[in-house]
This record gives structure tokens, sequence and C-alpha cells, in this order.
């Protein structure tokens, strides 16, 4: 993350208690990144107020720009990042531009279009049409399994027969391994591994969304798969194995985050409407937090999500934290405790929509994917980041455009601080912001041991000319950014496309990376063919940029 290096007057900031302000700010890895370059410049005698060179930047400086006589600096930046991929993001070589299509064959492994150095492979080309996120099992070094979400959804409060998870076999034959555990779940899209090996997933279904805790997956049977056949009093054929979590409350599911003694963080997937602010985001504390002793929970009434508190993010705390609302999607904020019984139904559904609008929660749009930073948390420090959506009409630099709602990364941090509500203040920043050519980010994911975000696109794909006629179709993208560096802003060093659909029918879902940072997997979803498929990428290399 970028570090203001303030040289001024010679002031230093050698001490440990700085070190660990720098962090909790912006992250550690940065700060050994702040004192390397404090010793390159400590001969010179000449004050510099601010020393903020990047890697990217650096590179220009040492390595030069093969940009031919480009004048533009931003275009100079592009062309380093693109031509020192392999260095920065070990990537051989990015993909240039959004594939064209349409693509209608069935084989998967070439419905997209890979970066250089990358190794597309099929998983299943079973799975269901709307195959969402995704979850190892049983972790995520060697894992056997994949469970994933299937957003199909229905706003029928039953639909016994509608297929909700899925369980794939790693190793089984990619034509016949898919089994389905899981049905009567409304358009189920997170899906999460806990830290005591249930899977958790969630509705996005608006503000009637409910969150369902499964436990010993793979005790339950493909051939006789658990029933939801009441979704608003969460009734289950099982109830040993899926149990409805109303304690953590209703909205539209999207990203979560689960820290090792389960308390979540988790996002309403929701747009603005006339003045009513757009998606919350929120804090569930258990009553009962998770312990590493407790083990593996196969019993329900002993998880965390059994019972705790809801809070809501409200930013903004000038005089008496007062400046919240519109203009306040920035900066520090409070954790505002929501009292659900103020707003149960009768089935015990708490509707957080209805508090957000009670107490003014901070509103985003459509937040989605949601994701834990993992070399934060590797240094004691909770820093999760979202997508924000927001809205597109058109496709790749298509010449109309009428949203221009290009979509955003925000980035929280949750500081420790003794007298807060739940002994932490979330402090929010915008990490990237979305152009012509990369937007309508709907996925996130962290690359392990680099801190590198990988970007998902569920976009339009039409792309049409000056006078409102078809050009052509291009595919959504998958990108892959740099972790912020030393320098002064607060944003990713850059970014470069690793991924481009061919199949314009189809979007790409659940990218999740195992825990060695080389191999990805990630969902088709809604494919031409009408199958859904799951594909394996790997190829990556690691590449620290500290």
């Amino acid at each position: 993350m970028p570090v203001i290096i303030s040289q001024c007057k010679g002031v230093r900031m050698d001490s440990e208690k700085k070190r660990k302000e720098v962090y909790i700010n912006k992250q550690s890895i940065i700060y050994q990144k702040k004192e390397r370059s404090r010793k390159m410049f400590k001969g010179q005698k000449r004050l510099i107020p601010f020393i903020a060179i990047s890697s990217v930047v650096l590179g220009i400086l040492i390595g030069g720009v093969h940009a031919g006589e480009q004048k533009d600096f931003g275009v100079k930046m592009e062309h380093v990042l693109n031509e020192r991929s392999e260095h920065l993001f070990g990537i051989e070589k990015p993909v240039a531009e959004s594939a064209v299509g349409p693509y209608t064959d069935p084989e998967n492994t070439r419905s997209i279009t890979a970066a250089k150095g990358l190794k597309v492979s099929i998983i299943s080309n079973v799975t269901n049409l709307q195959a969402d996120m995704i979850a190892f099992w049983p972790d995520n070094d060697n894992p056997t399994h994949l469970f994933v979400c299937v957003e199909d959804f229905f706003s029928e409060n039953s639909a016994p027969d509608r297929a909700s998870v899925q369980r794939i076999n790693l190793y089984g034959n990619p034509n016949s391994n898919v089994e389905t555990i899981v049905k009567g779940i409304s358009s189920c899209d997170p899906i999460r591994r806990t830290p005591w090996g249930s899977l958790v997933v969630g509705e996005e279904a608006g503000i009637d969304g409910g969150f369902y805790e499964i436990m010993d997956p793979m005790d339950i049977s493909g051939i006789s798969p658990v029933i939801i056949s009441d979704r608003s009093a969460g009734t289950s054929s099982d109830p040993l194995h899926v149990v409805k979590r109303k304690a953590v409350g209703n909205l539209s599911w999207e990203g979560n985050v689960i820290t090792e003694d389960g308390t979540m963080y988790f996002g309403d997937e929701n747009r603005p409407s006339m003045g009513n602010g757009g998606g919350g985001v929120y804090k569930f504390v258990p009553a009962n937090p998770y312990q590493l002793w407790m083990g593996i929970i196969t019993d329900p009434d002993q998880s965390p999500f059994t019972s705790g508190s809801n809070y809501g993010m409200r930013l903004g705390t000038r005089s008496g934290n007062t400046d919240y609302g519109q203009g306040s999607e920035r900066g520090n904020g409070i954790w505002i405790p929501i009292d659900g019984n103020n707003y149960m139904d009768v089935n015990g559904n708490i509707k957080l929509r209805d508090a957000q609008t009670t107490h003014g929660l901070t509103g985003y749009y459509r937040p989605e994917d949601m994701e834990l930073d993992p070399i934060a948390a590797e240094n004691g420090a909770i820093r999760l980041c979202w997508t924000n959506t927001g809205r597109m009409t058109n496709g790749w630099n298509s010449e109309i455009e009428n949203g221009h709602n290009y979509g955003e990364v925000m980035c929280l941090i949750d500081e420790p601080q003794s007298n807060a509500a739940t002994g932490r203040v979330p402090v929010v920043t915008r990490f990237l912001s979305g152009d012509r050519d990369a937007n309508h980010f709907d996925n996130i994911a962290f690359q392990p041991k680099t801190g590198n975000m990988v970007l998902l696109e569920d976009g339009e794909v039409e792309v049409l000319n000056a006078d409102n006629t078809l050009k052509e179709l291009r595919g959504n993208d998958i990108w892959m950014c740099l972790h912020d560096g030393a320098d002064r802003n607060v944003e990713s060093d850059g970014c470069i496309r690793i991924v481009s659909l061919k199949d314009t029918d189809a979007e790409p879902t659940g990218f999740i990376f195992d825990a060695s940072g080389e191999n990805a997997f990630v969902n088709i979803m809604h494919r031409s063919t009408g199958q859904g498929a799951l594909l394996k990428i790997s190829g990556f290399k690691i590449r620290k940029n500290d």
C-alpha cells in the first residue's frame, strides 16, 4: 500500500512505534519498501519533501520505456506494466484486448483467451449453468473437492427442485463429477468454508435473502440432497446438516469474509434508488467466538453463527459522527449496533436493509464480492476489499455508453480502538477506479504470497458505433492488479488483463487461488451451450514486489 514518506526537516520514522502506525494505516509490507527507498536517497543533501517512487515508476527511471515516441506519461506507465508483466505479475504477456465473440463451441477450454504462460484445463463440463462462487475442500493446500453455489433465482418461498449447492470431485471424470447436495435456496451466491469446517452460503435475493450453514458437507448424499422447503421459516429436510442462521440477518448476499474467531464482514448487493442509499456493509460478532481448541464442529448448535450481534458501517466522524450520508463513502467511521428485535419479521428474520435506513448506514453502488487480504492477515491486521459494480450499458470501448459508472474497488481496514463498538473502527479507501476498458467489477480474489488482486468483470458486451449500430461483441475480462507500493496515493500501482472470454453470452465467476498461488479455478457461468463449465488456470508465478 502507498506510504507518504516525508523527509521535511529531517523527520525520521525509525522507531518501532512509528512502524506500527505506518502498518495500521497502510500495510506492513510497504514499510520495508519505504526503508529501502530512504536508504537509497540517504546521501542526498538537498531537501526532498516527498519521496514516493513505486516499482513501476522506478522501472521507467532505470530501465526506460519502449513506447516509441509516446510522450504521455500515463500511456508510458501502461507500456511498462505490459512490457514488465513477467517481473511485476509473473505473467509472460498480458492479453492485449477483450476477446471478440461470439463463441458457441462446446469445447470449454477454448471459451477463454488466457495470457501467455497460463494453461487452461477442464475440471468439469457438467456444472449447473448458473454455478457461481467456489470453496475448496477440505483445505486450500490439497483440495479433493470444490463446492459451488448455484445462482438460480426464484421469487417463490419454496422451490424444492431447484439446485442450490453442488459438490465437484477434482479427481473425477469431467463429464460426471458433479453432485447436487442442497436444493431450494434461491440465487445461492457466496460460499465459504469456515475455520470450524462447515460451509456457509447466502441468497442474493433482495431484502429477504437468507444465510445458511452446511455442517459436514461431505456427509450429504448426492442422491438425496437436503431440501429447503420454506425459505422464510428456514425449514430444512435435514436440520442436522443444513440450518438457516437467522441471527446473522437477511439481505442480498454476495460478498463476505470470515475471520478466525467467526467474526464476519459482509455486504448487501443493492443499488441506490430514488435518493435512498445503495448497499451497506455489515459486521456480525458471534456471542461465542471460535477458538482453535474447538476443532471441527459438526453439531449445528455449537456453531459461532448460532447467536451474536450485528453492526452496520457508517462513515463520517466529524462533529460527533454527524457528517454521514451521501458524500461520505470513504474515510473513518464507526460500527453502529443493530438491535435485531426492531427489524425482525414473524419468522425471526432480521431485515438488515431496514436497519440501514433507520441508522443512515453508508451505502454503495451494488457491493459484490469481498475478500480478506492475506498479507495483512499474516501481519495481524484485518483488511478486506470489495467491488462496487456500478452500471455500464455497453462493452469494450464502445462509441456509445449511457452509464459511465465504471465501478470501483474499496478497501476497509478495521483498526483496533479499545473504546469503540466491537473494539475496532473502520477506515475505508478507494483502491481502484474503473474505466472504459476495465469496469463492472464483480468477483475479487487475492493471490497468496504476493497480495496481488484479481478482478472479474460481469458487464455488457455490445460495442456500438457512433450511429448506434452494433460494431461487434467483446467478452468480459479478468484483470490482475498490483498491490499499492510506496508512492503517495492509496491505490493499486496498475493492472493488466490476464484472461478474456470469447463466449460473449458468459461471464467468469468464483475465481479462487489454491494455497500455492500458482493455480486458480473459475466458473464460466451461463455459457452459450446451455451448460456451465469449471476451469483450472495454472502457470501463475509468484512475484513479490516489496
